[in-house]
């Protein structure tokens, strides 16, 4: 990127509460209300979109049945599109093992618990979790996945 005629043109989630920080040299991010997803290309918003999640609220996506339920809907809508569903996490593994499972008064609720419902997600479902390690690390890993699918737009649009 660099270039100003490169600039990556994103769409944020009006939903999104605290949206990543895009450095606004090679990155032109506006508020929209996608269908699905966080994070998009503006103008690709009902074909791609991004996920992206906290430690937290990753765990409770997993563990607790309605936010499950609400998660595999999601999933379905973005596997309508016969894209890749993309789960960017702001977190790594052993953050799954240090975090204080006692939140979650059932007692059930531990580190193996929540792997294996990522394993089921990741196998059942097909969505690719990206351990970004933190919010930094997210907000670069969604620029590589949008200017992915950036050049992939734009190589189809220079075969027609």
């Amino acid at each position: 990127m660099g270039k100003p005629d490169e600039m990556l043109h994103i769409s944020i989630d009006t939903r999104e509460q605290v949206p990543c920080d895009f450095n606004p040299l090679y990155v032109d991010a506006k508020r929209n209300t996608l269908p699905v997803g966080d994070y998009s290309l503006q103008g690709d918003e009902m074909n791609y979109s991004v996920e992206r999640k906290n430690l937290a609220d990753f765990i409770q996506s997993v563990v607790l049945s309605q936010s499950l339920r609400r998660e595999k809907n999601k999933i379905e809508k973005m596997q309508a599109r016969l894209l890749p569903i993309h789960y960017i996490v702001e977190a790594n593994w052993r953050d799954l093992q240090r975090y204080d499972y006692s939140v979650f008064k059932s007692g059930k609720v531990h580190s193996q618990f929540v792997c294996r419902q990522w394993a089921m997600l990741s196998y059942k479902k097909g969505v690719c979790f990206d351990w970004a390690g933190d919010r930094e690390g997210a907000s670069y890993m969604v620029c590589l996945l949008l200017k992915q699918r950036h050049e992939d737009l734009k190589s189809l649009r220079s075969k027609q």
